[in-house]
């Protein structure tokens, strides 16, 4: 099954890093969300309400309640079966079955956003950072993830891994090097903090959303 505007399998995804039989993978995926866990740390404010775009299986969003984080979260993704196993396993925020590129909120709901290893499944990540800017607030901190490349691409093949694709994650259409995630953003996202040592093969990002219109 497929969104109607992007391609993303949702027969694939990233809840392996959390739990792949391999020590090394989840190691990696600790890694990443100890550093979301860092930026989120750094936000301003109590209880301010969040969202999680393209949660999965709510690995991410479990580890981050774990860590101690109190704020109100809703969390969405496009396959009803992930969602529906973040419910039963980690019910500790409001989850629904959504598309990134018609996300069902108002203009301006959330405090902040986390879209963590999503856009690089759609093929068109410029209107999704949209839509995520039109359901945030004003100059609201948005943290970002997507695969580092080629460096995620050799990971693969090190490990065996779509040696027909030349290391290429098979649900992946977009495949970034540092510079040009960071032109894709830039315009929407006015870049506060990056990490990419400290979530090798990831990059991340902890940035503002740009005023839609002026203020």
């Amino acid at each position: 099954m497929k969104s109607e505007n992007s391609d993303f399998d949702i027969s694939e995804g990233t809840d392996e890093i959390y739990s792949s039989c391999h020590m090394a993978i989840r190691w990696l995926g600790n890694r990443l969300i100890q550093t979301v866990q860092t930026l989120i740390s750094k936000l301003e404010g109590d209880a301010l309400s969040g969202l999680n775009v393209g949660c999965g299986e709510g690995q991410m969003i479990s580890r981050l309640f774990q860590s101690g984080m109190k704020h109100k979260m809703t969390a969405m993704d496009i396959d009803p079966v992930r969602i529906a196993f973040a419910h039963q396993h980690t019910p500790l925020c409001d989850y629904l079955r959504a598309d990134v590129l018609h996300l069902p909120f108002k203009t301006g709901a959330f405090d902040f956003v986390i879209a963590t290893e999503i856009l690089e499944h759609l093929f068109c990540p410029t209107m999704a950072l949209e839509e995520i800017a039109r359901v945030a607030k004003p100059h609201a901190p948005v943290i970002l993830s997507v695969p580092h490349e080629p460096f995620f691409q050799w990971g693969n093949l090190m490990r065996g891994k779509h040696w027909k694709r030349w290391g290429r994650t098979p649900s992946h259409v977009q495949f970034w090097s540092r510079s040009e995630f960071k032109k894709i953003i830039r315009n929407i996202i006015d870049i506060q903090e990056e990490r990419w040592i400290a979530c090798f093969p990831w990059q991340l990002y902890l940035g503002k959303l740009k005023p839609t219109q002026p203020e």
